[in-house]
């Protein structure tokens, strides 16, 4: 019975935090029939369940209260402001009453007749009969849907498992660090890769448990804003805005009352009355908006209105009347220093004490709470017009993909999400200039403002034999910057947790992590980086001169942007940058040839390679994902130069294969590639996949050919069978791949092409022609050779 019970508790306290917001919106909206049902379910399933155990008073408020939901989805009483009050109020007894049983103590039930009266006080006079004896609308009915199966945990073990997930973890990076440092040893890193594909697997999983919707931090809301617009007389609409956003359980409950606080002020001080607003040329409705976002690692909360917003003047007044502050000194505080003193203790500009507010008790304690989980609190007042208040509180455990960057001798982490690019500063497609006193980043055309992270922090700019890393980094605002640091060291999962609040209170770190080494390490927040220096926004340079030639007058040639890069076999060409996608690595292992074209499989489509390159000495190949509305084509190159303006019509015509001339561009000859004769020589019929061809493995019993060689095969495009066929020839296109001599004996037997695999680095004698099994490249070309026999080629 216990166990019954404690379910009871517990499922009526998450129904009555769902169902608060529902009854307001069902009496902004009474035909809402979908809401009304709900609510009624809530009491019928209460009702029910407290005959077995034993909770007469539940039963006499929820029976009540059913059967005024009952006449009013009978359509014999109307849902009045008076009646959802009234259905309100019983709720509210229910979720007094739950806590009670749930603690242990007693509470009164004088007012419960009184609650029960309510309710029948605005009973229709004369009620209709038939409708009476109307039954209660029943479900249609439909599919038998089973129930999801749940099982209630606490907190407690679910925050045991996430902190010893997040040591595995840490100790799978120790140990990728150790395994890096030694000799390579194939089936050591097959295993490593599996055992950090299941951690991950878990850390994701157990995250998820953690997290919940914001709903629930915005479920009481609707309700206090309607008790509260009641009580003083406001009308306001209130908008809510993220509730999918996820944030951890108990950051949730740690946020609640900091939020409520702020709403009940934002409704008391900030939103005038109907009265005074029509006054003020404002609509007799306020506004009383929340919405939630995801920042990187961090969940930012507004809350704004469009009320008074607040009065600093007054505020200066109110603290130098409390002896909190001089005259001269008050005259020597900027404005923002004067909206500061909202958050001193005792501090209110409530003309009188209400039971809302006004005791100057409020957001000094918000401050605090927030600030305690490693979170801020910032202010966008518009006197007159409003006031916007963003809390930024951090996922209070979380484990996220983080570079490791060196600056001033010592170590920061940065999220690996914040980072679009990372170059040295000797590269030619970098410069750095001084303008007006600020640093300029110029790459590939680009104007970025510049920091060093060592200004940012006041650390010294140590001397260092190699060339700095800059990094363009994205800030919360979307706007790029670069950052210049010593290096950056490492890539790694980094398990975040909050900062001391004195750290947070500098508005350039987003919390600390614990990387393998087990030293702590401050993590960065790239736009509390940006603002701590006031960088401005992005200038492009080419629009700039342009703009600046138009206003001269200066007839300049047409021009169009273009790609600089090297090819392959060492020339340096021009590509018109419309016909470009975009420029990306791509792995060897996906390209490949068949038939006599050559292919590369991306997004698992098979791509063809304009240019014929299928094999390569680097593990990522620099491509250019070509694209003319409908063809699309792949462009290995050996490397990306820079973006240039060339002519339109090239300086010397000459056209031969794809390339359509030559243009001049700073002193260089470069060959323009032709996007007509690019396009032209791509293959009219798509590639099938089954070109690749399949692999058939003979050791269909192994467990390295089925966990290890198979996915690989699959991964590389070429379609997998295991085992022989039984008593049937392979097909004419088919490989057979084998590791042991048995299963090889039989595969000769088929006359098919036959890739044999050894388990030893080394050949056994010079007439060993079989591959070692961890040997990519050379199994890669054995298959293609083997098909190359296979179709004659």
């Amino acid at each position: 019975m216990d166990e019954l019970l404690q379910e009871f508790i517990s499922e009526t306290q998450e129904t009555l935090e769902a169902l608060a917001g529902e009854v307001v919106a069902w009496e902004a909206d009474p035909a809402d029939r979908d809401r009304l049902d709900a609510i009624f379910r809530f009491f019928h399933t209460v009702k029910g369940s407290c005959g077995f155990l034993n909770l007469p008073r539940f039963e006499r408020l929820s029976h009540a209260a059913e059967d005024v939901l009952s006449e009013i989805r009978a359509g014999t009483r109307g849902a009045d402001p008076a009646t959802v009050s009234a259905v309100l109020a019983v709720m509210d007894r229910i979720g007094e009453l739950t806590e009670a049983v749930a603690t242990g103590t007693a509470l009164p039930n004088e007012n419960d007749d009184f609650l029960i009266g309510q309710l029948a006080e605005r009973q229709a006079e004369a009620a209709h009969p038939e409708a009476e004896q109307a039954p209660l609308a029943q479900p249609q009915p439909g599919a038998p849907r089973s129930a999801p199966r749940t099982i209630r945990l606490p907190l407690s073990l679910i925050d045991q498992l996430m902190n010893g997930v997040s040591d595995m973890v840490l100790a799978r990076n120790e140990l990728s660090r150790k395994l890096r440092e030694r000799s390579a040893d194939p089936e050591l890193d097959a295993a490593f890769e599996r055992l950090s594909s299941c951690v991950a697997d878990m850390r994701d999983a157990i995250s998820k448990t953690r997290m919940q919707r914001v709903d629930r931090l915005f479920a009481a809301i609707p309700r206090m804003v309607r008790d509260l617009c009641r009580d003083l007389g406001k009308r306001v609409d209130l908008t809510l805005e993220g509730g999918d956003v996820e944030m951890d359980r108990e950051m949730v409950e740690m946020v609640v009352d900091p939020l409520t606080h702020i709403v009940r002020n934002s409704i008391d001080h900030g939103i005038e009355t109907p009265e005074r607003r029509r006054a003020r040329s404002k609509p007799e409705v306020g506004q009383l908006k929340l919405a939630a976002r995801q920042s990187g690692n961090q969940i930012v909360i507004e809350i704004a209105d469009d009320g008074a917003g607040i009065d600093t003047r007054r505020l200066v007044d109110k603290a130098i009347g409390d002896g909190r502050l001089t005259p001269e000194a008050a005259g020597r505080m900027s404005e923002a220093e004067k909206l500061e003193l909202i958050f001193h203790a005792g501090l209110s500009t409530a003309e009188k004490i209400t039971a809302v507010s006004g005791r100057g008790v409020g957001m000094d304690v918000v401050r605090a709470n927030i600030e305690r989980i490693g979170g801020n609190i910032a202010l966008d007042n518009h006197p007159g017009k409003g006031l916007t208040i963003i809390l930024r509180v951090p996922l209070t455990l979380t484990i996220i993909p983080g570079l490791i960057v060196r600056a001033g001798g010592q170590h920061f982490a940065i999220p690996r999400s914040a980072v679009v690019e990372i170059l040295h500063d000797n590269n030619e497609m970098l410069s750095v200039d001084s303008v007006g006193g600020a640093r300029v980043a110029t790459i590939r055309g680009v104007r970025h403002s510049m920091i060093d992270l060592e200004d940012v922090l006041g650390l010294p700019v140590l001397n260092q034999p190699g060339p700095r890393a800059i990094m363009v980094v994205r800030s919360s605002a979307g706007t790029p910057y670069a950052l210049g640091v010593s290096a950056v060291d490492n890539h790694e999962e980094l398990v975040i947790r909050p900062a001391s609040p004195l750290v947070m209170a500098t508005g350039v770190y987003a919390g600390m992590t614990l990387p393998d080494n087990g030293r702590p390490m401050l993590l960065l927040d790239a736009g509390g980086l940006a603002q701590a220096m006031d960088l401005p926004t992005i200038v492009d340079d080419r629009a700039v001169r342009d703009k600046a030639e138009r206003a001269n007058g200066d007839a300049c040639e047409e021009t169009v942007a273009a790609l600089r890069f090297e090819e392959i076999s060492g020339e340096r060409r021009l590509l018109q940058l419309s016909m470009i996608e975009r420029v990306e690595d791509i792995d060897r292992s996906q390209f490949g040839r068949s038939g006599g074209r050559a292919f590369v499989r991306l997004d698992g489509r098979l791509v063809p390679v304009v240019n014929g390159q299928h094999r390569f000495d680097t593990p990522l190949v620099t491509a250019l994902r070509l694209r003319d509305g409908v063809s699309e084509a792949c462009y290995p190159v050996a490397a990306v130069l820079d973006i240039v303006d060339m002519p339109v019509t090239p300086d010397m015509v000459a056209m031969h294969g794809m390339v359509s001339g030559v243009a001049l561009i700073e002193g260089e000859h470069l060959e323009v590639v032709n996007p007509f004769a690019l396009f032209a020589s791509l293959p009219t019929d798509p590639i099938s996949d089954c070109a690749v061809g399949r692999c058939i493995l003979a050791d269909a019993d192994d467990g390295w050919t089925r966990e290890i060689l198979a996915p690989l095969l699959r991964q590389a495009g070429h379609k997998v069978a295991m085992g022989l066929p039984m008593g049937e020839q392979p097909d004419s296109g088919d490989i057979i791949l084998c590791a042991s001599a048995d299963a090889g004996a039989a595969a000769e037997l088929t006359g098919r092409p036959v890739v044999r695999l050894r388990t030893s680095p080394r050949p056994v004698g010079p007439g060993d022609a079989s591959i070692y099994r961890y040997d990519f490249d050379g199994l890669m070309a054995a298959i293609a050779a083997a098909g190359g026999r296979r179709n004659g080629l």
